[in-house]
């Protein structure tokens, strides 16, 4: 019997350690399977910046994620694949952040549902990140976590980064352009139980399929997100590459309508392989949100929200534009004659209207979200108190041990101011040293184009000793390194769809890399060398500076161009609410080269009166050069007043004056509904004793305003009557801003809007009596804030303004001038 027993456990013993060896074997297949599927759709830059250990790991934890968390085997194949194996969601830094998330979140989220998980993780985040603009270079994740704040790319990029750490499928969606304001947005859809759902990343509500920006979603066009790989899913593809698949999800948010688009020739003929822009008017230029090519009989379609785009076709340096209203207009035709872009046109470009419906909320789940978020605001509040310089927040230890160790503190003390804000939180230590000189030249050149690191928006990393050390020998000035560029570096123009960064040392390495890629790694190279050089902030043209001038940098030429140019005056006739038009806002200029048009980028507080009203110098070319001038007046129901001037530009030295104005509504201020001022709300001075609005703002007009705490849409809506103080002042008459409740008054962070006009006025609106009222009086759809309302005494609304929108302050400003 004994004998019988023991023969019974080592058979036991022997299939345990035969399913154990099947169960790795398989394993292994499994992840070399999938570790070639990654390297298949790979970018070129991904390819040659991280080595295969760092991405084997990285599918290792997603099969180690998917076997621990219960979920994990629901998770079909396909959605697996796309959208939990690949490690990259924009074109952040790829980071370790997934071995850290997994092993932060999983007992977290372990013994939840899969869409009681994905909530769980969206609080996660907010705990950790809130929302706070930023420049367009995209924080890694734990760079994000780190500094403690990121805008909306970076945070739906940590949250997409979390929500693939636990294996819950998840994508960053954008909209490029809004519609019905001067913006974009990113957020977050994530996959449960066989359906997509959606939330705002770090901005956790109650339930899924919720966030402040439903009614602007609503409103939206296009939104899309790129899919890694060949993916075939059920949505609509809006482009193929050979790193991802582009698709359209505008159908999850808003009503739509599809266009045909049929491109013919001047006899008629259909025009095959036409490229077919659809444009957004959106600051102040029409910008491309999808491009279609035609088929063999010249068709192209697309799906989007029911409002107004530009259709721009271009083929072999021929153009033509016309407008298109999506849900009015089904098949439309466009010639493409070759003849010139008209000199001057006028469109009304109207956005979709408001459509959305949000999902049931319980009293009771809105109290304990509440709750919540006030509990995870004093946790990352309390983490943000130990950064003892704001400026360094996340990096402190880091730029500490540089002051520390470098010999020279004037030149260290420089090279920290040319660097970018965001470059402070996240650079690394030996970036810093290899950036240390000895020579002392304070001066702008040397500072900004010597020795600062950053050429562009790529990861900095501590090239300057290698160059020196690979190529001090056979680079003395920037003719010999052009010439390097030349014979050793090949263009690829395929494997980079995403114009990802690809860094200079691994452009050295690997002799190939994309037009970009080859600007920066010069740019880095001569920079090492000693030789200032910059990519053109305007036009993006490769330069060097030597004996006092600034020269181009042609590939294709045998010898570098002095950089010549012309003026051009922009004459600008002022209107009754505008004597001094912003670029970005109100006007752009654009480039048309080969049928296409290219925006030329000026910084972002230019004006017409400090940057244009005197001439500007315009970069010249060989001969005449095509511009556009697009104008646009943003009304306050989003409709813009665009048009469209087609300017010749004279080989230098000749100058050039071009008359423009704004197109004006001529219609007057009218009355809308009306909100009684004797309403109570309680002021956050003195005794704190409710009182009436008209207590406070005495006879006549005034604005109130409703806002949230930590809310993007309140963030930008304050920051933009910052922006335009002096103006609310000059007006003189009272702002009064209401929080809901006394805890939204702890929540909210005050001093980050410092410089308010000295006419605000901050409370709160006991029982939200106040925001109800203007809500039921003027017909308000949804719960979006803020909200913000110009009135007067004699309780009658002139103007109201719900939810996301972009340059608020002017369009008060521009209702005030009115009254």
């Amino acid at each position: 019997m004994r004998r019988h027993l023991k023969r019974l456990a080592w058979k036991r013993l022997l299939v345990s350690v035969f399913v154990l060896a099947t169960v790795s074997v398989s394993w292994a297949a499994e992840a070399d399977d999938y570790l070639v599927f990654l390297y298949r759709y790979m970018s070129l830059p991904d390819q040659c910046d991280y080595d295969k250990a760092f991405f084997q790991k990285q599918v290792d934890l997603s099969l180690k994620a998917r076997q621990e968390m219960p979920w994990g085997c629901k998770v079909p194949e396909r959605e697996f694949r796309h959208f939990v194996l690949p490690v990259r969601v924009n074109n952040e830094n790829l980071d370790n952040s997934r071995e850290v998330f997994l092993a932060e979140l999983r007992g977290r989220v372990a013994h939840l549902t899969m869409k009681e998980a994905i909530l769980e993780v969206n609080h996660w985040c907010h705990e950790h990140v809130t929302y706070r603009p930023t420049d367009a270079r995209t924080s890694s994740p734990l760079a994000t976590v780190r500094t403690a704040y990121g805008r909306c790319g970076e945070e739906s990029t940590l949250l997409v980064a979390a929500l693939r750490a636990v294996a819950i499928p998840a994508r960053q969606v954008y909209t490029p352009r809004w519609a019905h304001t001067d913006d974009n947005h990113a957020w977050v859809e994530a996959w449960a139980d066989g359906q997509w759902y959606f939330l705002g990343a770090c901005e956790p509500e109650p339930v899924l399929n919720l966030g402040w920006f439903n009614e602007s979603a609503s409103r939206g066009m296009l939104m899309h997100t790129k899919v890694f790989g060949d993916y075939d899913g059920p949505e609509e593809v809006m482009s193929q590459t050979p790193c991802y698949t582009e698709i359209n999800v505008i159908g999850n948010y808003a009503p739509t309508a599809e266009v045909s688009v049929l491109v013919v020739d001047a006899d008629n003929k259909p025009v095959a392989d036409a490229l077919v822009e659809f444009k957004l008017y959106n600051y102040a230029e029409f910008y491309t949100v999808a491009e279609k090519k035609t088929d063999a009989a010249g068709r192209a379609h697309l799906t989007a929200g029911k409002g107004d785009m530009l259709l721009w076709v271009s083929k072999e340096g021929k153009a033509a534009i016309r407008k298109v209203s999506f849900g009015k207009d089904r098949d439309v035709t466009v010639v493409l004659d070759g003849k010139e872009l008209p000199a001057c046109t006028d469109w009304d470009m109207v956005p979709p209207p408001v459509s959305a419906t949000l999902p049931p909320v319980t009293p009771q789940q809105r109290a304990e979200n509440t709750r919540r978020l006030a509990q995870e605001d004093s946790i990352r509040k309390a983490y943000e108190q130990t950064m003892p310089v704001e400026a360094w927040r996340g990096n402190h230890q880091v730029i500490s041990q540089f002051l520390e160790k470098t010999a020279n503190r004037v030149m260290a003390e420089r090279l920290l101011s040319v660097i970018s804000a965001k470059d402070l939180r996240d650079i690394s230590l030996d970036v810093l040293m290899d950036n240390e000189v000895a020579v002392t030249d304070t001066t702008d050149l040397y500072c900004r184009y010597v020795l600062n690191p950053r050429v562009e928006n790529e990861w900095l990393t501590p090239y300057k000793a290698f160059f020196r050390k690979q190529l001090g020998g056979s680079v003395r000035n920037a003719e010999d390194l052009m010439e390097w560029c030349k014979r050793n570096i090949r263009i690829d123009l395929e494997h980079n769809p995403q114009s990802l960064r690809m860094r200079p040392m691994s452009v050295y390495r690997k002799k190939v890399t994309d037009e970009l890629g080859r600007k920066i790694f010069f740019v880095s190279v001569a920079r090492s060398m000693g030789i200032p050089a910059r990519i053109n902030e305007v036009n993006g043209l490769l330069q060097y500076h030597e004996g006092g001038a600034w020269h181009d940098v042609h590939f294709t030429a045998d010898t570098p161009k002095t950089a010549s140019e012309t003026s051009l005056l922009l004459d600008y006739k002022p209107t009754a609410n505008n004597d001094d038009p912003k670029y970005y806002i109100h006007f752009t200029l654009s480039e048309l080269a080969n049928g296409r048009a290219r925006l030329l980028t000026f910084p972002e507080e230019a004006t017409w009166k400090k940057d244009f009203k005197g001439g500007v110098q315009m970069h010249a070319a060989d001969g005449e050069r095509e511009l556009l001038l697009t104008t646009g007046t943003r009304m306050s129901d989003g409709k813009v007043l665009a048009r469209l001037q087609r300017i010749t530009l004279p080989a230098s030295p000749q100058s050039k004056t071009v008359a423009f104005t704004m197109r004006e509504d001529k219609e007057g201020v009218q009355v809308i509904g009306s909100f009684n001022a004797e309403n109570l709300y309680r002021p956050l001075t003195g005794k704190r004793e409710p009182k009436s609005l008209l207590s406070t703002t005495g006879r006549g007009y005034y604005i109130v305003g409703f806002v949230a705490p930590n809310q993007e849409p309140t963030d930008h809506a304050l920051r933009d009557i910052i922006a335009t103080k002096d103006g609310f002042e000059q007006w003189g008459r009272k702002m009064i801003l209401l929080l809901g409740n006394e805890d939204e008054v702890n929540r909210f962070n005050f001093s980050a809007f410092e410089g308010m006009p000295n006419t605000v006025e901050w409370g709160v609106d006991p029982d939200g009596k106040c925001l109800a009222e203007i809500r039921e009086q003027m017909k308000l759809s949804s719960s979006s804030l803020p909200v913000f309302v110009v009135c007067d005494t004699f309780n009658r609304v002139l103007f109201v303004q719900q939810g996301y929108t972009i340059n608020l302050g002017e369009q008060l400003l521009n209702v005030i001038k009115k009254l």
